[in-house]
């Protein structure tokens, strides 16, 4: 705890008001075990302080703008994604209030690229904070409650933890983890904990049974791998091992994990020839993939609106939405639970094309420079980006508030990162 203490200490030099943001970003993962309500208001509230500080106080300086105008292009598809909307009461405000993001984005690179202090004391809080959440999940994994008596709602199928009737435990440990084991890896004092604490979040997100994050975070770790140290390279493969190790006891010896992982996925993609394409067609998300590729036919140029593929669920949408052909065996469901297929279907081929221009436009203007500055939180704020937009995997909807908290979040300390290495500071 000392680590924390003495950075707590120095804190008594900035005022009350910068006290109280630090306190709010601190707490954002609690804000977003308890409810993204929570975690919605915070981003609402230094939203507004960041506009009273632009406004009226000219503190904001607009840093990193070629983000800026990628924010502003995404707003404007989304703006634009409204006029088309299907369903405008769906779509109207979850675009319109986008706006949110954009001040919280610039007006968080702002104050942590100016804090370096602040900037890490956050991420060791966060630290403390995912610890506590990752031992609550294990004592529900052995116990089926969790410390203070919650129960997953599929107790045996996957984890829950605090979050209580939410399975989205797994997402959250893998937004907040690379942020955290990255800058204990990039400090030599700290290294080895940090390599620790890495594979101790990658076992977390295995026991929560979400198939999807824990191959991702496997994504991540295999490409952070060839950043190590070399002096740490014996430690990280020891620590892999360990954890292949637990990972296969786990998978042939409890029958859960044996059905979701081992029959689930390794013997049906076998019985598909490892034809990814055919893999996929078969499962579930498959066929919410199959639904949304349907919409996205009636819809091609700007889709049906954010937000609505929902309207599938609705028993007379074929007729209170005039669609010309008949989308057969429709699954349905609250989104697409994948980016690429959200994108077609809510945003249309116009909405498509301006995220790939976003999406090529950031690994262009960032990959030379995060690969000389070789600081690897920068490399895995870096990585925890991307692998949002891994293909065919499934996932949570792209803006909705949990999601879009936490991934803006990502971005926004990576740029924060990004511009204190410019400065040397970091």
């Amino acid at each position: 705890m000392n680590f924390i203490i003495k950075d707590i200490n120095q804190l008594k030099k900035i005022t009350i008001i910068d006290r109280i943001i630090l306190l709010i970003y601190s707490f954002i993962p609690i804000f977003l075990i308890i409810g993204t309500g929570l975690s919605e208001l915070a981003i609402i509230i230094l939203s507004l302080k960041f506009i009273i500080d632009f406004l009226f106080l000219k503190k904001i300086k607009f840093h990193n703008k070629e983000l800026i105008y990628f924010l502003l292009l995404i707003y404007l598809s989304l703006i634009i994604n409204s006029f088309f909307s299907v369903n405008s009461e769906n779509s109207f405000l979850r675009n319109i209030f986008f706006f949110k993001y954009i001040i919280f984005i610039i007006g968080t690179i702002d104050f942590f690229s100016k804090r370096e202090l602040a900037f890490t004391l956050v991420i060791k809080i966060w630290t403390i904070i995912l610890i506590v959440f990752s031992i609550d999940l294990f004592i529900q994994f052995f116990t089926q409650k969790n410390m203070i008596g919650i129960e997953s709602p599929l107790k045996y199928h996957r984890l829950s933890g605090f979050m209580g009737d939410e399975l989205k435990a797994g997402a959250l440990i893998l937004s907040f983890c690379f942020v955290i084991s990255g800058y204990f890896i990039n400090h030599d004092k700290y290294k080895l904990n940090g390599l620790i604490l890495l594979f101790l979040f990658i076992m977390t997100i295995f026991i929560t049974g979400d198939r999807s994050n824990f191959i991702k975070s496997i994504l991540i770790v295999s490409l952070l791998i060839f950043f190590i140290d070399r002096k740490y390279i014996k430690q990280t493969i020891v620590l892999s091992l360990i954890s292949v190790s637990l990972i296969t006891i786990l998978i042939s010896t409890n029958q859960v994990f044996k059905e979701r992982f081992q029959n689930k996925i390794l013997n049906e993609f076998k019985q598909n020839e490892f034809n990814i394409n055919k893999f996929i067609k078969q499962t579930e998300y498959g066929k919410i993939y199959n639904s949304a590729y349907e919409l996205f036919l009636e819809k091609k140029v700007f889709g049906v609106g954010n937000k609505n593929y929902r309207i599938l669920c609705e028993k007379d949408y074929r007729d209170k939405y005039s669609f010309e052909k008949e989308i057969k065996n429709p699954r349905c469901n609250t989104h697409p639970h994948q980016i690429y297929y959200e994108i077609l279907s809510e945003h249309g081929i116009f909405g498509f094309t301006i995220l790939i221009i976003c999406l090529l436009g950031f690994v262009y203007t960032n990959f030379v420079f995060v690969l000389k500055k070789k600081n690897f939180l920068l490399i895995s704020l870096f990585f925890s980006i991307l692998v949002v937009f891994i293909p065919l995997l499934p996932g949570g909807s792209f803006f909705t508030s949990f999601n879009a908290s936490m991934f803006w979040l990502n971005v926004s300390f990576y740029y924060s990162c990004k511009n204190l290495c410019t400065k040397k500071k970091y």
